[in-house]
């Protein structure tokens, strides 16, 4: 399983994952990895970037790969798929139809249904700043989330440029209970054990308890220490819960901005950079 956080504010995005990966085995049974990348650069050039929780391949492919030959085609590398190069005037809502084309109709879509795969839920945030026609940045969080194999998922816009806050995707028990103070099905519980008429009441008491951490000036490097903040609460929180744990690993931490762009607060690699200085996007 997985935690994805986000946590918007004026200054920028910042995308928070944990690298707990879950591979389906032949046999039914499952393997859990904990060095998974789940959070991607969609443009080397452009403030634009993914995560993904769920399903951690398609086919014999990390998600991690697949990401990289979405990356070729949006900076125009992929000859096959010129028209998937990236323009200036490129929305993030564009992205989220591309990054669903890509992984849902080219590939998991035609692997579900030929057998080589059972299928898996699957889910994707895209993150990132752009440009308006008065030349201004705007920030977006789009989501994708892919269930049935024979339906195409429609991008869901989570957050427009005017909205701050922060939201968690896969495994969000911990932090909902945080900063909501109850369990995210006690709502739901309680409607059920009390008569309709009472509804509106219990929904304003339990809205009354909620606290919110994020404010719109918030600086930026505070929401970051935020994001790490929810991620690792999360991972503890389930390590802590009997049976295995489900999420777990380094958590990576990536910013994006309108004025810096894209930028990996932390990261880990299977290699050490300083032993691979002609490598010049290690950091990317």
């Amino acid at each position: 399983m997985t935690v994805v956080v986000s946590v918007k504010v004026f200054d920028g995005i910042v995308v928070a994952a944990d690298s707990a990966t879950t591979i389906p085995l032949p046999d039914g049974s499952h393997q859990v990895y904990n060095n998974a990348n789940k959070i991607f650069q969609l443009h080397r050039k452009k403030p634009v970037a993914a995560a993904t929780w769920g399903l951690g391949v398609i086919g014999s492919a990390s998600i991690s790969t697949l990401a990289k030959d979405l990356r070729r085609r949006f900076m125009g590398e992929d000859p096959q798929r010129p028209e998937w190069t990236l323009q200036d005037d490129y929305t993030i809502k564009g992205v989220a139809d591309r990054l669903t084309e890509f992984m849902f109709d080219e590939l998991y879509s035609p692997q579900v249904a030929s057998g080589q795969q059972p299928p898996a839920p699957l889910g994707f945030l895209i993150a990132g700043y752009q440009e308006s026609a008065a030349n201004e940045y705007h920030s977006e969080l789009w989501t994708v989330n892919i269930e049935d194999p024979s339906t195409k998922p429609i991008p869901q816009l989570q957050a427009g440029s005017i909205q701050v806050g922060w939201v968690a995707f896969a495994i969000q028990e911990a932090v909902v209970r945080l900063f909501s103070g109850f369990d995210p099905t006690l709502p739901d519980a309680l409607r059920a054990a009390v008569d309709p008429s009472q509804h509106p009441a219990i929904d304003e008491t339990l809205k009354a308890v909620v606290k919110q951490p994020v404010i719109a000036g918030m600086p930026f490097a505070d929401a970051i220490d935020l994001a790490k903040f929810l991620a690792e609460t999360t991972i503890g929180y389930a390590h802590f819960l009997p049976g295995p744990d489900i999420v777990g690993g380094e958590v990576e931490v990536a910013g994006i901005s309108r004025h810096e762009g894209f930028k990996w607060i932390s990261r880990k690699h299977y290699y050490s950079p300083h032993l691979n200085p002609e490598d010049p996007g290690h950091h990317v």
